[in-house]
């Protein structure tokens, strides 16, 4: 029997504890004991008060761990491997993570990668490391001096929606939620997410909509909805999440260039009045006359009308029709409602 579970952030997700497992190894200068690691790793430490350091499950756990490190090309070693069991350090060498001496880039490029370094959270370190860090120094482990400033980077975003999509992406577990429509219809969608992609500012829900049995996109800005995973009963008290099978890469591929050339083909001129706020947030310094005329491209009517409603009063919009008559929808619907 199939139900569904509001999603709620997994209790040790397990790409959670493989990075925070990485993050206090390649922090520590002398290495740490599986006594130490047990105790530093949340994950671990959870299952240490429900168990014990010679578990078998936990002590598998620990291995698995460190052979999906290893398969991502971090090496966790061991220096002193001919030591007692319990005494042996594990470490994470620090040029894991360094550039290959014949990598460089030149200021262009330099640049670029500041402009995308700026996408992520420019905090230093995520909870998570910073929560393992904690713990080594509660264990009276001082980490290293370490310049690994941003190593936990995260993606910045305000829809609700985008944490238990990322999780149900990686876990392959089928979800549903409402979805608001142009039109302002709502209605259940359920589907299998497959990606998550920025189009022009908006984040969109790569995947496939199990009820029109064909790739679609989302807008997560229209789901209007908690986000909830499909389940299937157990027994009473427990339940098992459902996964489903990884997506083939050619229909991924293709839903994704399908929805970059909808977004390529969509574009809109407009007039622009000199020196006006579009003006400046089109970067037009360098035009000339008292007017300039701009071209973008866009993914959505309605999202462009919202965003361009803000400088209605300095752009005329040249084309497309149904862009201008979607922002002079808007101002009267405003306009009535204040009446």
């Amino acid at each position: 029997m199939a139900n569904e579970e509001t999603w709620k952030p997994a209790k040790s997700d397990k790409s959670e504890r493989l990075f925070q497992l990485t993050c206090v190894l390649l922090y520590s200068e002398r290495g740490l004991t599986k006594r130490e690691l047990f105790h530093s790793v949340d994950a671990y430490r959870a299952d240490l008060a429900k168990t014990s350091e010679d578990d078998f499950a936990l002590n598998k756990k620990f291995e698995r761990d460190k052979s999906d490190l290893r398969e991502m090309g971090i090496q966790v070693s061991n220096p002193d491997s001919k030591s007692d069991p319990d005494d042996m350090r594990y470490t994470i060498a620090a040029d894991t993570f360094a550039w290959p001496e014949d990598v460089s880039f030149n200021a262009q490029q330099l640049q670029l990668l500041n402009l995308a370094a700026q996408v992520w959270a420019q905090a230093s370190l995520s909870s998570e490391a910073n929560r393992g860090l904690v713990r080594l120094r509660g264990l009276g482990i001082e980490p290293a001096a370490s310049d690994l400033f941003g190593f936990a980077p995260r993606l910045r975003t305000h829809e609700p929606s985008f944490l238990p999509l990322s999780q149900a992406i990686e876990e392959r577990i089928e979800v549903s939620f409402d979805y608001r429509k142009a039109d302002g219809e709502v209605s259940r969608r359920h589907v299998q997410p497959w990606q998550l992609r920025s189009i022009d500012g908006q984040w969109l829900l790569v995947c496939w909509d199990k009820d029109q049995k064909a790739a679609r996109n989302f807008l997560l800005k229209r789901i209007v909805s908690k986000v909830t995973f499909r389940v299937e009963q157990i027994n009473e008290k427990d339940s098992e999440q459902i996964n489903f099978a990884a997506p083939d890469s050619a229909l991924v591929a293709g839903a994704i260039e399908d929805l970059e050339q909808h977004t390529a083909k969509q574009v809109a001129t407009l007039r622009v009045k000199r020196d006006s706020q579009a003006w400046f947030h089109f970067h037009l310094d360098d035009q000339k006359g008292d007017f300039a005329e701009v071209s973008i491209s866009y993914m959505d009517v309605h999202l462009l009308a919202e965003e361009l409603s803000e400088y209605a009063l300095d752009i005329k919009v040249i084309a497309p029709s149904e862009l201008a008559k979607v922002i002079r929808t808007r101002f009267e619907a405003v306009a009535n409602a204040h009446a």
